[in-house]
């Protein structure tokens, strides 16, 4: 599906491009190189290629589109062999653009496996940080994610997407964390506390800082925690989930009915 047009420097209006026109053209924009060259990044089972393919014939398709929108200009040079090679540079607008492409956060859950993955491996190639995208990412999904893992119910397809917005939310935090904190070996879990009670999650309510959960013990009877929305997060909390209660208090009051 094609980008939206955007604005670049000085109020123009850039064409909408392709996904296979935005990966090309940043590749085009970042190393200056011929058509060859990108497909054979983009092959099966190459750099780029693992992450997302495009075939010889679309990539060539993609770099015609881009020359037709003049983004990139092509000029013939010849090598040390003799062999004439068609070298691509990208122009002005072309350059802008393709920053602001690798800048922006993806606007659908389903396009993280294909563009915003290609978007990570693109700026771990030139050397970009990826950390102001998966945050950008986090924000452009918070209210999404959000709606789909506390909504309760529905057939399997909603199963579908709130397990698949559980998933995305798990990969940005993961892809976030330092490195050396993401081989590091968890502790299998230990707590003093005696009160702890198996309880299933039945209502997940958040509010600006604060998010309420209410979970459900076997007998029936409900218990709400109020807890940090980073906690939520952290816990990758959703309704469905097996939780176990842990309770703290300084006073036990006993009752009993007359």
């Amino acid at each position: 599906m094609p980008s939206k047009p955007a604005l670049v420097s000085g109020g123009v209006t850039a064409p909408a491009l392709s996904l296979a026109e935005n990966v090309c053209l940043a590749l085009i924009a970042h190393e200056a190189t011929h058509g060859w060259a990108i497909g054979a990044l983009l092959a099966p089972e190459a750099e780029l290629g693992r992450v997302w393919t495009l075939t010889r014939p679309l990539t060539y398709r993609a770099i015609e589109g881009l020359v037709e929108k003049r983004l990139i200009d092509r000029k013939a040079e010849t090598e040390p062999r003799g062999r004439d090679r068609s070298i691509l540079r990208p122009t002005k607008q072309g350059r802008l653009l393709a920053r602001q492409w690798l800048d922006m956060p993806v606007e659908h859950l389903r396009n993280v496996r294909t563009e915003l993955l290609i978007k990570l491996a693109l700026r771990e190639r030139f050397g970009l940080s990826n950390e102001p995208l998966l945050k950008a990412q986090q924000l452009a999904f918070d209210d999404a994610i959000g709606a789909l893992t506390t909504r309760t119910g529905g057939d399997i397809v909603d199963l579908w997407r709130r397990e698949h917005a559980r998933a995305v939310r798990r990969f940005l935090y993961e892809a976030l964390r330092p490195q050396t904190e993401q081989v590091a070996i968890r502790p299998v879990l230990k707590i003093s506390a005696r009160n702890q009670l198996q309880a299933t999650v039945t209502s997940v309510k958040r509010g600006e800082l604060m998010a309420g959960v209410k979970a459900t013990l076997p007998d029936g009877q409900n218990l709400t925690a109020t807890i940090t929305q980073e906690a939520v997060d952290d816990l990758d909390l959703a309704i469905g989930d097996n939780v176990v209660l842990v309770i703290k208090a300084s006073e036990v009051m006993i009752a009993k009915a007359p």
